[in-house]
């Protein structure tokens, strides 16, 4: 009770002193919907204001302006305002706006996600660009990839005839893969709940439900000091349960490596301690593993995954196509992902499921570090700046028949989502572009056909798939609603 009352005494303080002051006003901005005093748009929000902003795009055109409290936030809808923020001013809009919630000491500046672009944040991007994500350590760390998806088809298999949330299985896997990519360990068992090896992901899910949900102190920044939701105090509580799980891991590797015959694993691990990094350098790499990799690469990949298995269900063809191509290149042995460049079309299903269901509907917003013109109008520094992907991606100006799932569109198109053709850019573009977008590729291409490969998919209670619920909940990144359940049958 306390805390609310602190909460409408700070609300009511800043709603003074907009009056008095009338908030900050700038010449020149996009054209928006009018806002009201003091709470601006906030009122006019939907649930689901990816879909509502491209709605908006179609009156105020390529970029508008909204009023979210006291901030102010541009929204840029088509590939040509994109390019222009990612692009051509990506220096200016390199800034990052960083919600209130994961504002916790130590956990920004050791972010590649969320650092603002300093040398620190270079040198993390040089580390990850060199060390974890370069094309030799992808390829030597394939066989790990593919024995941790025929473990989820064991795990799928003795699950027969059961319904089955197969986001979860997939984020345990994925879990798993980094567990091994870190650690060269599994970071949990599937279908284990009653592990004690369980704590990992409950803190990744918790940290991603809190950047899920609403911090009234993005849009009245007075209230950020107090934390008086207590999401900030929660982020850390997750962060330090995270470290505590990489802290036993790490000890007991050190103490592995003093004893005589310790065989070498060339993990990340092996990597920053031949480098001779002290263990406050190896805390803040692993910080960002956890936050960054685990994080946000489990979840995104996860719900891609998701969303492509959900698609298939309903569109029966595009799975017939797939495993035809899969028979054909791969027969009955597992699927490796040297199989890749022989499978066009699974490729091509992969794009489509981005087009239609970017992992994140906005890019993570930007800041523009000063005053800029961006197709005749000015963004004034400080402004936050959203790239709405979702919209982009569904746009028919860009786009024929563009609510069809239709992996054919991609068969004889150069277009890409590596961030140079902005009609796709899932994974953004510019130097802001996620890092992790060869693994990410590698790991949403295997789990599909893995999954193709090895199960026909049965909808509970003999459900017909054209009924499926397709509905999306909002979030930092865009989540089936409800989750996918579905019947797993081996196929002989």
């Amino acid at each position: 009770m306390e805390v609310v009352t602190v909460a409408l005494v700070a609300v009511l303080i800043s709603s003074i002193l907009y009056l008095i002051f009338g908030g900050t006003h700038h010449k020149n901005l996009p054209p928006g919907p009018k806002p009201w005093p003091i709470v601006g748009n906030l009122l006019q929000l939907s649930d689901r204001p990816h879909s509502q902003f491209a709605e908006l795009a179609k009156i105020y055109g390529d970029l508008f302006t909204l009023r979210l409290g006291s901030e102010t936030v541009v929204v840029a809808s088509t590939p040509a305002a994109a390019a222009e923020i990612i692009k051509t001013h990506d220096r200016i809009f390199s800034g990052r706006y960083v919600f209130q919630s994961f504002r916790v000491k130590n956990n920004i500046e050791n972010s590649i996600v969320w650092a603002q672009c300093n040398d620190s944040w270079k040198n993390l991007r040089k580390i990850c660009r060199t060390e974890i994500f370069t094309q030799k350590m992808i390829e030597s760390q394939a066989h790990v990839r593919e024995r941790k998806c025929l473990e989820m088809v064991e795990y799928l298999k003795g699950k027969q005839g059961e319904e089955v949330k197969i986001v979860e299985v997939i984020f345990g896997t994925l879990v798993n893969i980094f567990g091994n990519l870190i650690f060269s360990q599994n970071v949990f068992k599937l279908g284990d709940e009653s592990s004690g090896s369980t704590e990992m992901k409950e803190h990744l899910w918790k940290m991603l439900e809190l950047g899920n949900s609403t911090n009234p102190a993005d849009y009245f920044p007075i209230l950020g000091r107090f934390d008086l939701f207590g999401h900030r105090k929660e982020v850390l509580d997750c962060l330090q349960g995270i470290y505590n799980v990489w802290g036993a891991m790490l000890n007991e590797r050190k103490s592995a490596m003093k004893l005589a015959g310790y065989e070498r694993k060339n993990d990340f691990v092996d990597i920053c301690l031949d480098a001779g990094l002290n263990d406050d350098q190896i805390n803040s790499l692993f910080m960002v593993s956890s936050h960054d990799l685990f994080g946000a690469g489990t979840e995104t990949s996860a719900s891609t995954t998701e969303w492509a298995i959900t698609e298939l269900t309903r569109n029966p063809q595009v799975t017939a196509k797939i495993r035809s191509e899969l028979q054909t290149v791969v027969g009955e042995r597992p699927v490796k992902e040297s199989d890749f460049p022989n499978l066009p079309y699974l490729q091509a299903t992969v794009k489509e499921t981005l087009r239609l269901h970017p992992p994140t509907p906005f890019l993570l917003p930007r800041l523009a570090l000063d005053t800029c013109q961006v197709l005749n109008y000015t963004i004034p520094k400080n402004c936050q700046v959203m790239v709405n992907a979702w919209a982009i991606g569904r746009d028919p100006k860009n786009w024929t028949d563009p609510l069809t799932f239709s992996p054919e569109r991609f068969l004889e198109s150069k277009v890409d989502f590596k961030g140079t053709d902005f009609e796709l850019i899932p994974f953004g573009g510019g130097r802001r572009i996620c890092p992790g977008i060869p693994l990410a590729n590698q790991f949403i291409s295997l789990l599909i056909a893995t999954m193709v490969h090895n199960f026909e998919w049965v909808l509970p209670n003999g459900m017909d798939p054209s009924r499926l619920i397709m509905e999306e909940k909002f979030g930092l990144t865009l989540q089936k609603e409800p989750p996918l359940s579905i019947v797993p049958k081996s196929i002989a």
